[in-house]
């Protein structure tokens, strides 16, 4: 891999669109759809980054990168366990992967990190 930034001006103009999508605080940052984004951005930043690196460093990156996966696996369970928050989180993955841009996107993402089978589409 090289060390040039990659170009994330698509995935971003996806989010941007999603968070339009599912806002309920009026672009605040203050709902579960504006926060989701956004840790999907941070998320997607931080692999393109890691990525991008020499070898050396990912490796160092792969441990922290494990780390706040495991951290964010623990945020994530305790949130599911809220029904509330697990509906409007289910809710919000099927808008995520009814809008075809964003689907092309999250489904590229998975294949550069070496998944096999993207969500299925929600209809």
């Amino acid at each position: 891999m090289s060390s040039h930034p990659v170009d994330l001006s698509e995935v971003h103009a996806s989010l941007d669109r999603l968070r339009r999508q599912v806002c309920h605080c009026g672009m605040k940052g203050e709902c579960l759809g504006c926060k989701g984004v956004e840790m999907v951005r941070a998320q997607v930043e931080a692999v393109a980054a890691a990525a991008s690196q020499p070898v050396l460093f990912q490796v160092a990156q792969e441990a922290a990168m494990k780390d706040m996966a495991t951290q964010f696996e623990g945020m994530a369970e305790r949130l599911m366990s809220d029904p509330e928050i697990r509906r409007a989180a289910e809710a919000m993955q099927d808008r995520v992967m009814s809008d075809p841009d964003t689907r092309r996107l999250i489904e590229e993402l998975m294949r550069r990190l070496g998944q096999q089978d993207p969500p299925p589409a929600q209809e």
